[in-house]
């Protein structure tokens, strides 16, 4: 078999056995993988080391239980493994940041109740087009994300707890196997992701969205997977594709470059008349520049790292990389990279691309590139890969063209 399908086999095998609390050997001896081997490999493919996964596996669908059951507390701890109550709640808080009784109390018997704001106007359209779409909600997306692949919807994921989002599916509600998250920018038009794991639970989204000409919709497919019916199916509605991947930085090490002359600095409010010449350069645009100023003053984005390289004094390369924190996810995406057109630039762009990938490193963080594409800009694919990320998505964009 490939080491999809045995990876898919463990998994199978996890998720079979979630009272059991099951060592990276017995998983391993299950999927056929020797010891070693698999441990590295199982993690190149999910994101977590096959305990991990067990664990958060194990918490998610007991979630569910909270949610959707009357048992006790102390029953869902022993049903999932747990020797006590009080060792299960210690588990469930570092990844919920809530006791079991709290998250009960949140979320039981009700989806996950979005005020009703003028900026939700088009996700109410959007929801009123497809009367066929059921509600389902943001906890139970994240779950399903976690538990199928966290390297990649890890986008996903920070976009479903950054943006105004509705969790619609075809499916289940209570129990997804596939969805839409509809995210509102205050455009006249929602952004709308389709998330499923495969090619048959996708297409009846593509039959649906048949009535909407005008939708533009995007869909995460595997990397390396063809979905042949599916693409006759956007054929048929009219729509083509534009796509980019995501890429995943898998190793645990990376070695930062020194350059004689060259340095990489953190960037801070005193680097900013350094930044305003950069952008009187042509190096990068005016919001550019505003995004770092509300950084700086504490209204951005708090994930920002905006990193610099100097060249003898001068600011030749301006990054402005985010970290953004899910549950236990730490995701660091590498955002953005600038540069003025100088015979150092190559040299410029590996120091500050490794330098990001090193300060991520060490937050613990999954480094990601969201959506590269080809061509020969600091953030293209071939650059990525360069740098030793991995495609672990096809991102597909669909519209009328």
């Amino acid at each position: 078999m490939e080491n999809k399908e045995l990876i898919n086999k463990a998994i199978g095998f996890i998720q079979s056995n979630p009272k059991d609390n099951l060592s990276l050997q017995r998983i391993a001896e299950n999927a056929g993988f020797s010891l070693t081997y698999f441990d590295a490999m199982f993690k190149h493919h999910t994101g977590y080391s096959p305990v991990e996964y067990s664990r958060v596996y194990k918490l998610t669908r007991s979630a569910l239980e909270l949610r959707k059951t009357e048992k006790t507390i102390l029953d869902i701890a022993l049903d999932f493994g747990y020797s006590s109550p009080e060792s299960y709640t210690r588990a469930f808080k570092s990844f919920y940041s809530l006791t079991p009784s709290e998250y009960r109390e949140k979320y039981s018997d009700k989806p996950i109740g979005w005020q009703d704001l003028s900026g939700k106007i088009s996700i109410n359209n959007f929801k009123r087009s497809f009367p066929e779409l059921k509600v389902s909600d943001l906890e139970l997306a994240l779950d399903f994300c976690f538990t199928h692949n966290p390297l990649k919807y890890a986008e996903d994921m920070v976009n479903m707890t950054v943006t105004e989002t509705e969790i619609l599916t075809l499916g289940d509600p209570e129990h997804l196997e596939h969805f839409l998250f509809v995210s509102d920018y205050d455009y006249p038009e929602p952004a709308v992701m389709l998330i499923c794991e495969n090619e048959e639970d996708a297409i009846p989204y593509v039959k649906l969205f048949a009535k909407d000409r005008k939708l533009i919709f995007s869909v995460r497919r595997p990397a390396d997977e063809e979905w042949e019916r599916f693409d006759a199916e956007i054929a048929k509605s009219g729509r083509t594709c534009k796509f980019g991947y995501d890429m995943m930085y898998t190793a645990d090490t990376v070695d930062v470059p020194k350059y004689d002359g060259m340095s990489v600095r953190e960037l801070n409010e005193n680097h900013l008349s350094s930044i305003k010449a950069f952008k009187d350069s042509g190096g990068c645009a005016e919001c550019h520049v505003r995004a770092i100023q509300l950084h700086f003053s504490g209204k951005g984005n708090p994930g920002m790292r905006p990193l610099g390289i100097f060249e003898n004094g001068n600011l030749i390369c301006i990054a402005l990389p985010y970290l953004d924190k899910v549950r236990e996810l730490n995701r660091y995406d590498i955002g953005a990279i600038f540069s003025l057109n100088s015979k150092s630039e190559d040299k410029a762009i590996e120091l500050i691309w490794k330098y990001a990938i090193h300060m991520c490193l060490k937050e613990g963080a999954v480094i990601g590139n969201a959506n590269a594409f080809e061509g020969t800009y600091p953030l293209s694919i071939a650059a990525s890969e360069r740098m030793g990320l991995i495609k672990v998505a096809k991102n597909c964009g669909y519209a009328i063209r």
